[in-house]
């Protein structure tokens, strides 16, 4: 991973600053995924998708079947 750093209002900061590690890592998740969407060239249906078939392929070469899957 990479940090960056972005301006947010003092509120903010402040309430990120006072936040649990676990509400921390939920916020840095929820950050994540939307700084995801926003720059992508990928729709969120396209990503989805493609996990999917990655998923499967996997599965398929652990032997898995169509039937299990």
């Amino acid at each position: 991973m990479k940090k960056i750093t972005i301006n947010v209002p003092p509120n903010l900061a402040d309430a990120f600053e006072k936040a649990d590690a676990e509400s921390k890592r939920k916020a840095e998740l929820f950050i994540n995924a939307w700084l995801t969407d926003f720059f992508s060239k990928q729709t969120a249906n396209d990503r989805l998708f493609e996990v999917m078939k990655m998923a499967t392929q996997e599965a398929s070469a652990n032997g898995f079947n169509e039937t299990e899957l």
